[in-house]
């Protein structure tokens, strides 16, 4: 029998705290219940979500709805185990610093040192810069994508992930000068853990980390076929209806509590940037260790050390933690998502407040539910501070609609006057600051658009977080058959170990690859294409003057540019 509703579990209660502006321990229990009713209610046949919540170190609640297990119409509860997704990578870093305060090793010394199958990248690539996600080595699951056989497409281990990594010849950016996420940062680092201490990092962060704070129900998905009892599977929203003529629809799906919902589970055995396997309350108290610095000050203050640029700038991201600020209190939190699984730990120092959520599906919104909690049982906070928006007129917002291109990813973007306001096309309305910036949606993501002395609009900034965007007009494109005919032909990437097929079919040009690989391509400005399915990747073709085709490019947020090079005939593919 299926069991709804919200699973509660109220512990060590404290009495009020008379200390201002942290929350009043006793009445937090009924706060989320309050906040989390809603969830539990939509969630009485689908995945869900376990919360937990400590003050001053103390765990006070502990929450689950939802279902772990769809088939079998088990419930989430606070004991259910879930994956992490990138929240693991604090635990990484906390490896990282152990063995520096031990001596063993420095975050500023070249990763090389340690991984000495890393090309020379010209530049200094330094253990921190790895941390920071400055180093701007290509994600592996980006480049592993070319091959057609990406994630959830193959059994990825440790030693496939690392050799894609040693595998690439050029860096995004010179280390330090950006910030641009990247596993790749973190599995290099699993890999130094590994090499310095000579244990594997789900031995070295047992003995060093779980054992001493009692995280008994924490390990590593380092083997994806081991049993884990008590563990939730992960789900996603099912599309397709099957062949058998079974439809899988929101509210029907087969059965009564299936709910159009498919598995989603990790397919691969990497760790290190993801993959730890743990619950809300041993979350809890691995921030109450945090929270009270138990195991050394040293080691806190090296994790909420966020970096800084080369040009200077700092930015929110330190050792696998992000600081940053909620209604004016300071907050160390990290998100997380892998296959099904979505998660968010937080901890808010002036409150004494620590918030875990973990999800096991793929449209769940952990870091809404804590923000939402929060602002419950820590209230009253500081209000928002309402955007100095200024009115713009029809005219003006007309000279900012253009088609862009990113200049570093050649990724696409478009910005449209639809009923008097700009947008970014398909996306958020863009309300013009007093500044003249313009603010994207309820969030923090500015647009900034540069003009020339004559009013011409050539270049546009997008600013989100720690990541700056920079684009320039472009102008679309409408390719004839005879120029598509110049990029036929086989290409290989031997950076990607990859290789594609292009060839022309009713005045369209496909990138095939075996075994059965099809990617039908739409012309978006001079050279570029993107996938008419899919998004996220850019692909575009470099030529000399006799426009000839010489190179063609893969881009992404976290691959921009991977480069393969025409095959000759009689060259082996």
């Amino acid at each position: 029998m299926i069991r709804t509703g919200l699973v509660l579990a109220v512990a060590g209660i404290l009495p009020a705290v008379a200390v201002a502006q942290v929350p009043d321990s006793a009445g937090s229990a009924a706060r989320a219940a309050r906040v989390l009713a809603p969830y539990a209610a939509a969630a009485r046949t689908a995945p869900g979500c376990a919360v937990g919540i400590a003050h001053n170190g103390r765990t006070v609640f502990e929450g689950a709805h939802g279902l772990a297990d769809i088939e079998f119409g088990i419930p989430n509860t606070p004991q259910t185990i879930f994956e992490s997704g990138s929240v693991a990578k604090q635990f990484t870093a906390a490896s990282i610093v152990l063995l520096a305060l031990e001596g063993k090793l420095g975050l500023d010394e070249p990763a090389r040192k340690y991984i000495p199958e890393l090309p020379d990248y010209g530049a200094p690539l330094t253990i921190r810069h790895l941390l920071n996600h400055t180093s701007g080595v290509r994600d592996w699951g980006s480049v592993l994508e070319l091959t057609g056989f990406g994630r959830g497409d193959r059994v990825i281990s440790q030693q496939l992930a690392l050799d894609v990594i040693t595998h690439q010849r050029a860096t995004d950016f010179t280390p330090g000068a950006e910030y641009s996420y990247s596993n790749s940062g973190y599995t290099l680092l699993s890999t130094i853990v590994e090499r310095v201490s000579h244990q594997r990092l789900p031995a070295f962060t047992a003995e060093r980390f779980f054992a001493p704070l009692g995280m008994t129900h924490t390990g590593w998905r380092y083997d994806f076929t081991r049993l884990v009892p008590g563990r939730a599977q992960a789900y996603a929203p099912s599309l397709v209806a099957s062949g058998a003529g079974v439809a899988a629809a929101p509210g029907g799906g087969v059965g009564a509590g299936a709910g159009g919902w498919r598995l989603s589970m990790p397919f691969m055995n990497v760790y290190g940037n993801g993959g730890m396997l743990t619950t809300v309350g041993d979350w809890l108290k691995w921030n109450a260790m945090l929270e009270s610095r138990s195991m050394g000050g040293a080691l806190v203050d090296s994790l909420e050390r966020t970096g800084r640029l080369n040009d200077g700038r700092d930015i929110t991201y330190a050792l696998g933690l992000t600081v940053n600020s909620y209604r004016g209190k300071r907050q160390v939190a990290h998100s997380g998502s892998t296959a099904g699984y979505n998660t968010y730990l937080t901890r808010f120092p002036e409150l004494r407040l620590s918030i875990a959520v973990l999800c096991n599906g793929a449209s769940s919104n952990p870091t809404q539910i804590a923000l939402r909690l929060v602002d419950e049982i820590a209230a009253p906070l500081a209000s928002p501070v309402a955007p100095d928006t200024v009115a713009a007129a029809t005219g003006d917002l007309q000279r900012l609609a253009a088609f862009w291109r990113d200049v570093n990813t050649h990724l696409p973007a478009q910005t449209v006057v639809e009923n008097r306001q700009l947008r970014v096309a398909g996306s958020a309305v863009l309300r013009k600051l007093r500044d003249g910036s313009f603010l994207a949606g309820q969030g923090q993501v500015r647009w900034r658009f540069d003009t020339t002395a004559a009013g011409t609009v050539e270049r546009a900034t997008r600013i989100a977080g720690d990541g700056i965007e920079r684009f320039v007009i472009a102008a679309p494109w409408s390719p004839t058959p005879d120029v598509l005919a110049q990029f036929t032909g086989e290409w290989r990437s031997d950076e990607a170990g990859a290789a594609f097929s292009a060839v022309l079919e009713k005045g369209q040009l496909v990138l095939t690859q075996r075994p059965d690989s099809r990617l039908v391509l739409r012309p978006l400005y001079d050279g570029h294409f993107a996938p008419i399915t899919g998004g996220g990747v850019v692909i575009w073709f470099a030529r000399d003057a006799r426009t000839r085709a010489l190179t063609m490019h893969f881009g992404a947020s976290r691959m921009r540019d991977m480069p393969f090079t025409r095959v000759q005939a009689g060259q082996p593919r």
